[in-house]
């Protein structure tokens, strides 16, 4: 697919709004992992690859998500694994913000504990 066809950051979200504090948080060889701030107060956070890209939008006082996802999923399967793996990070961001544990940006989000059972 052409990236002609593919909106591009930020997303059609931002009509009529405008955007400060944009970040690149994470990127990888091939997929990057950036947020912004509508003047709404609303975050993007967007994970983008060659050929597609997933957006999130979060209210981080508490209204509905929304997610969009636009261009092609990749037949490769490192890409693929490399795109979840971005998305999740993504997913765990947009929950920090949602408990009001806003992380500073460009700070990697906590590592969770993996539970262990019966030692």
């Amino acid at each position: 697919m052409d990236d002609l066809f593919i909106p591009l950051w930020p997303p059609a979200w931002v009509e009529d709004h405008t955007l400060s504090d944009e970040q690149l948080v994470a990127a990888g060889e091939d997929v990057r992992l950036m947020s912004a701030v509508r003047s709404d107060e609303r975050v993007l956070l967007s994970v983008s690859w060659p050929g597609g890209r997933r957006y999130l939008m979060i209210d981080p006082h508490g209204g509905a998500a929304e997610a969009y996802r636009a261009g092609e999923t990749s037949t490769d399967s490192e890409l693929a694994r490399s795109i979840d793996a971005m998305w999740s990070q993504a997913l765990q961001l947009a929950k920090q913000i949602l408990d009001g544990d806003l992380p500073a940006f460009g700070e990697q989000p906590k590592k969770r504990r993996r539970w262990r059972g019966g030692d």
